[in-house]
């Protein structure tokens, strides 16, 4: 028998036209909402035995009613239709499926694990890709195509992999909030059939691509996806955050996807040797992330800081230095700039730069920041925007609304050692009090392009990650 030719991964997301399959009212219409949300030029089918109209777009009773051919699926009936949807799905065109449906080998029966073989006999057989089962699938924002509603479109450089959809959904939702986008975002669920190991080759290869996040419980072939890691990450960094490191983790990898975690130290030992960056929080993930995608390489790990009180100044220099950051004086030269612009009794201008009360003034500030980015001895800089200081005294002093304008001309001399100078500037945004003003400077140092961080220590380990990576990739090319 012929062996049948099956799409590739970039020839499966030359996509126009999606059907979806087991349209239902159960959350809300949730994947016509997630589809319909943004603008694009994408067209539409919605698919149900009910019938009927949602959201002005008539729902058809069956596939071959839908007047055109499809180029995706995004099945979501239950799984004792996923079969028949599939051929369907196949004889209407589509070249790839995200299918949605659960109840195959995550629930850890022999029924279950039955459904999920009868599914993979039947891919075996077509000219048609599928993500999943029991997965999120697709997130493509730059065509539109969407798997949850209710989130901004923003189109960038990572590119992220993920076995559990919810982690899929809170990576993208976060990164984009921190201000990260993405080329792509793949859910792969059970690895019926498109693996990640497929998946990591696709995204070291797109030149839309320029850093790969990933979310991987355990491996199917765990020998193959080293290897890809090892390719991807000789291309570009690779961060990965592994689920089921322990026994009860791996149980419950194994219980929501059919995934055995495996061995901790193979895993580790694996990781090290493909230069692959590890965390252990979504958190840390996004962190690291965001310095690949919106920072310049930085050349050493020497870092300057800005900060606004001797104490802290001590306890950051103290999370540089076990990270493996260097904090090296400022020279001569710098300081001699300085000191005209610091008129505050108190402060320290050895690196850390310490202003003191010389920090509420925005002037002095951003001109600092600038010039400590000009110090040839610092490659990196981190300031930290203190949300919570300068609202008290912008509260007594009646000029909260000035705030906004003291973050911007921050932010401003930010991004011109960035643009400019070419270095990593990370701003750390304390989550002490005062939401609404931390979210208005959240949003401000977002705008600017610039990333952003939960507190001084989580941007000092995503940079000390990052200065790691590339050191290694350095060392491993010579």
């Amino acid at each position: 028998m012929k062996q049948k030719k099956r799409p590739t991964i970039e020839e499966m997301l030359k996509i126009q036209s999606v059907a979806i399959v087991g349209v239902s009212a159960k959350l809300g219409y949730y994947w016509v909402h997630s589809m319909l949300q943004w603008d694009h030029e994408l067209r539409i089918w919605l698919v149900s035995k009910r019938g009927g109209e949602v959201m002005g777009h008539k729902i058809y009773t069956d596939l071959s009613e839908i007047p055109e051919n499809i180029d995706y699926a995004i099945i979501a009936v239950p799984y004792k239709y996923v079969p028949q949807t599939l051929k369907e799905c196949h004889e209407k065109g589509a070249k790839g499926v995200t299918i949605f449906t659960s109840g195959f080998s995550e629930l850890g029966t022999d029924e279950g694990r039955q459904r999920e073989i009868e599914v993979q006999n039947i891919l075996d057989g077509l000219e048609m890709r599928a993500f999943g089962p029991n997965c999120m699938g697709l997130m493509f924002p730059e065509l539109g195509f969407a798997f949850m509603p209710t989130v901004k479109r923003l189109a960038g450089d990572v590119g992220f992999l993920s076995q559990s959809g919810g982690v899929a959904i809170a990576t993208y939702t976060s990164g984009v909030e921190a201000g990260v986008g993405f080329s792509k975002v793949f859910s792969f669920g059970n690895q019926v059939d498109i693996r990640p190991q497929e998946l990591l080759d696709y995204l070291g290869d797109d030149t839309k691509t320029k850093a790969i996040g990933a979310y991987i419980e355990g491996a199917k072939n765990g020998r193959e996806i080293l290897e890809a890691m090892i390719s991807a990450a000789k291309k570009k960094p690779l961060v990965v955050l592994k689920g089921g490191r322990s026994i009860e983790g791996s149980r419950a990898a194994s219980s929501h996807t059919g995934a055995l975690a495996g061995n901790r130290e193979i895993w580790a030992a694996a990781f090290h040797q493909a230069n692959v960056l590890t965390v252990n929080t979504l958190e840390d993930l996004i962190a690291t992330l965001s310095i690949f995608s919106l920072s310049p390489q930085p050349k050493t790990e020497a870092v300057g800081l800005v900060a606004i009180s001797g104490g802290t100044s001590v306890i950051y220099t103290d999370l540089c230095i076990e990270s493996g950051l260097l904090v090296p004086p400022t020279s001569k030269e710098t300081l001699e700039r300085l000191e005209p612009l610091i008129r505050d009794v108190g402060t320290g201008l050895g690196n850390p730069i310490d202003l003191a009360a010389d920090y509420y003034q925005d002037q002095t500030t951003s001109e600092v920041i600038q010039i400590v980015g000009e110090e040839p001895r610092f490659s990196s800089l981190i300031f930290e925007a203190d949300v919570h200081n300068m609202h008290q005294v912008a509260s007594i002093m009646d000029a909260q609304d000035s705030l906004v304008d003291y973050w911007r001309a921050m932010a401003k001399a930010g991004k011109y050692v960035v643009d400019k100078l070419k270095k990593p500037v990370l701003v750390a945004i304390p989550d002490i009090a005062y939401p609404i003003p931390r979210a208005e400077a959240w949003q401000v140092f977002v705008d600017a392009g610039l990333p952003v961080f939960r507190n001084i220590s989580e941007a000092v380990n995503a940079l000390a990650r990052v200065c790691r990576y590339y050191k290694i990739k350095e060392q491993r090319e010579k």
